[in-house]
Protein backbone atom coordinates (compact mmCIF):
# COMPACT_ATOMS: atom_id res chain seq x y z
CA UNK A 1 0.00 0.00 0.00
CA UNK A 2 2.86 2.38 0.79
CA UNK A 3 4.43 1.68 -2.61
CA UNK A 4 1.16 2.49 -4.34
CA UNK A 5 0.93 5.81 -2.49
CA UNK A 6 4.53 6.66 -3.43
CA UNK A 7 3.87 5.88 -7.10
CA UNK A 8 0.71 7.98 -7.05
CA UNK A 9 2.56 10.91 -5.47
CA UNK A 10 5.41 10.68 -7.98
CA UNK A 11 2.96 10.52 -10.89
CA UNK A 12 1.10 13.58 -9.64
CA UNK A 13 4.35 15.50 -9.21
CA UNK A 14 5.53 14.54 -12.71
CA UNK A 15 2.22 15.66 -14.23
CA UNK A 16 2.35 18.96 -12.39
CA UNK A 17 5.90 19.67 -13.52
CA UNK A 18 5.14 18.71 -17.11
CA UNK A 19 2.36 21.29 -17.22
CA UNK A 20 4.81 24.05 -16.27
CA UNK A 21 7.05 23.48 -19.28
CA UNK A 22 5.32 25.81 -21.79
CA UNK A 23 7.31 28.98 -22.29
CA UNK A 24 5.61 32.27 -23.11
CA UNK A 25 6.08 32.74 -26.89
CA UNK A 26 6.31 36.52 -26.62
CA UNK A 27 9.02 36.27 -23.97
CA UNK A 28 10.96 33.81 -26.11
CA UNK A 29 10.59 36.04 -29.18
CA UNK A 30 11.76 39.05 -27.16
CA UNK A 31 14.92 37.17 -26.16
CA UNK A 32 15.87 36.30 -29.75
CA UNK A 33 18.47 38.44 -31.54
CA UNK A 34 16.86 40.55 -34.21
CA UNK A 35 18.99 41.39 -37.27
CA UNK A 36 18.39 41.67 -41.01
CA UNK A 37 19.59 38.08 -41.35
CA UNK A 38 17.35 36.62 -38.64
CA UNK A 39 14.32 38.50 -39.98
CA UNK A 40 14.71 36.96 -43.44
CA UNK A 41 11.72 34.77 -44.41
CA UNK A 42 13.94 31.69 -44.73
CA UNK A 43 15.21 32.15 -41.19
CA UNK A 44 11.73 32.78 -39.80
CA UNK A 45 10.59 29.44 -41.24
CA UNK A 46 13.32 27.69 -39.22
CA UNK A 47 11.63 28.61 -35.92
CA UNK A 48 9.86 25.42 -34.86
CA UNK A 49 7.24 26.82 -32.46
CA UNK A 50 4.48 28.53 -34.48
CA UNK A 51 3.59 30.97 -31.68
CA UNK A 52 7.23 32.05 -31.25
CA UNK A 53 7.60 32.37 -35.04
CA UNK A 54 4.51 34.59 -35.22
CA UNK A 55 5.66 36.81 -32.32
CA UNK A 56 9.18 37.16 -33.75
CA UNK A 57 7.82 37.95 -37.24
CA UNK A 58 5.71 40.71 -35.67
CA UNK A 59 8.83 42.17 -34.05
CA UNK A 60 10.63 42.05 -37.40
CA UNK A 61 7.70 43.82 -39.07
CA UNK A 62 7.75 46.60 -36.45
CA UNK A 63 11.51 46.91 -36.93
CA UNK A 64 11.10 47.27 -40.69
CA UNK A 65 8.45 49.96 -40.25
CA UNK A 66 10.68 51.95 -37.90
CA UNK A 67 13.58 51.81 -40.33
CA UNK A 68 11.63 53.24 -43.28
CA UNK A 69 12.56 56.87 -43.90
CA UNK A 70 9.85 59.50 -44.09
CA UNK A 71 7.31 57.78 -41.88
Amino acid sequence: MQTLMTIAAMTTLAAALAGCGKVDPQLTADQMTMTDATCAPAELEKIADADVRKAFAARCERRAQLRQPGQ
